[in-house]
């Protein structure tokens, strides 16, 4: 079924070349998507890794009771935390949700990202955008700290500049 939250899961992983590491790092691919106009259907709200949506978490679950994704497991050597690893496994090559070409490409442009530069993007866009904070830079320096450092906000204001999304003006690109 085309507009099925399961199939926007499946195409999201699909487009970024069938594998994405990190429940994070599809979380942001998908709220940036949805700036850009996908229109999944999914609502967000601000979690601590920055825009979050519980539907996307069910839709997930679907994709995997479906058969047309598979969540795998890792672990991070530096502390044995465990992190997703999603595959999609679907035999249906074919885009359903996401049909758009240009948001394809878009995706793989996204799930190229370092993890934490996706998160300061989606995090900078739902401070100016949806939260409406005037001085959202130094809002989002506050709340996450250290990851906003070693040029990690400038590259998050930059990839945000490249995919037509505000705010791109500010960090590093005006000064």
């Amino acid at each position: 079924m085309p507009h099925e939250p399961e199939y926007y899961v499946a195409d999201i992983l699909h487009a970024a070349g069938g594998r994405l590491v990190s429940r994070i790092r599809l979380q942001k691919i998908a709220y940036l998507l949805d700036q850009l106009g996908a229109e999944s259907g999914f609502d967000y709200s601000y979690h601590h890794y920055g825009p979050y949506s519980r539907d996307l978490d069910s839709a997930i679950l679907d994709a995997e009771a479906f058969d047309l994704v598979d969540e795998q497991y890792g672990y991070r050597i530096s502390d044995g935390a465990r992190y997703s690893i999603f595959v999609h496994k679907s035999a249906d090559k074919e885009y359903t949700s996401l049909s758009n070409k240009y948001l394809r490409d878009i995706t793989k442009k996204l799930a190229s990202q370092n993890v934490t530069v996706l998160e300061l993007a989606a995090t900078a866009h739902w401070l100016a955008e949806v939260e409406r904070v005037d001085d959202w830079e130094a809002e989002i320096r506050r709340r996450k700290g250290s990851k906003t450092d070693n040029g990690r906000l400038e590259e998050a204001t930059k990839l945000l500049a490249d995919v037509g999304l505000p705010p791109a003006a500010s960090v590093g690109v005006c000064r």
